[in-house]
């Protein structure tokens, strides 16, 4: 399937057009990322791009139901430092930023919202940013979610091999390729390099579900996981088509269960 086109994105619109459309929008996606090192396979702007990208076409979909507001380019990457060009907010700025951006499409008389992530070291910290913006702000729905999780969990068994994967890996990458293309670096794409505490304990206490803040630089010397090598237009395809397929779903459900 060709990528959709349009979508409502509100960075793009004058303030009059904004009012002229508020009435009609039931829901703004607030697209949520990071700029980060990921690994020699991906530029660092992967995680907002993408992210960006699917909320445009969640919305050239559901438009003018469904709009996005302008994506907040920082994330909480404090374990990405030791790699040059990653860029961090600390937790408690990130969650300040994401409620006060509530707070002002609230003032402007917009009514649910949907945080929408594409990085893993923000999922902590958006779901308290939800929660406060519910319980300080008085929006009638609030929520957060970050769009891999719509993935049919089928798709990546069929593709993936590495035991180890989730940061520019083959999963990552070949979602590059159907998302935004231009962050895929072809010509330098490699498998994760590990180390012996990725290989070993990292694995174990997943397995307990215990949440350890390592460092990237610990578990991965290239910063990188599984092997981009393995990636594919095929399967950057089948995987964000199910991931929006299920999305805008959901963005329908959310919508019917929340009047306002």
């Amino acid at each position: 399937m060709s990528a959709d086109t349009g979508g409502l994105l509100l960075a793009d619109l004058s303030w009059p057009e904004i009012r002229e459309i508020r009435d009609q929008v039931q829901l703004v996606l607030i697209p949520v990322g990071s700029n980060e090192q990921h690994g020699p396979n991906l530029a660092v702007k992967m995680d907002i791009a993408a992210s960006t990208e699917f909320c445009r076409r969640a919305s050239a979909r559901l438009s003018p139901r469904v709009a996005v507001a302008p994506p907040v380019p920082w994330g909480v990457s404090f374990h990405h430092m030791n790699f040059p060009g990653t860029i961090t907010l600390s937790t408690e700025t990130f969650i300040q930023v994401l409620v006060e951006i509530i707070a002002s499409l609230h003032h402007h008389g917009f009514e649910r919202f949907l945080i929408v992530n594409g990085h893993g070291g923000n999922v902590a910290a958006m779901n308290i940013a939800a929660v406060r913006a519910r319980e300080e702000l008085d929006v009638p729905f609030v929520g957060a979610c970050s769009y891999f999780d719509f993935a049919d969990p089928e798709i990546a068994k069929r593709y993936v091999q590495s035991e180890i994967t989730g940061h520019a890996c083959e999963v990552e990458v070949s979602t590059a390729m159907e998302l935004v293309p231009d962050v895929v670096k072809h010509d330098a794409l490699a498998p994760g390099d590990l180390t012996p505490l990725a290989q070993e304990f990292r694995r174990t206490a997943q397995q307990y579900r215990v949440s350890i803040p390592y460092r990237f630089d610990e578990i991965t010397r290239n910063g990188a996981l599984g092997d981009a090598t393995k990636a594919s237009p095929e399967f950057g395809r089948e995987l964000v088509e199910s991931q929006l397929a299920n999305f805008v779903r959901f963005c329908e459900a959310l919508i019917e269960a929340n009047p306002v």
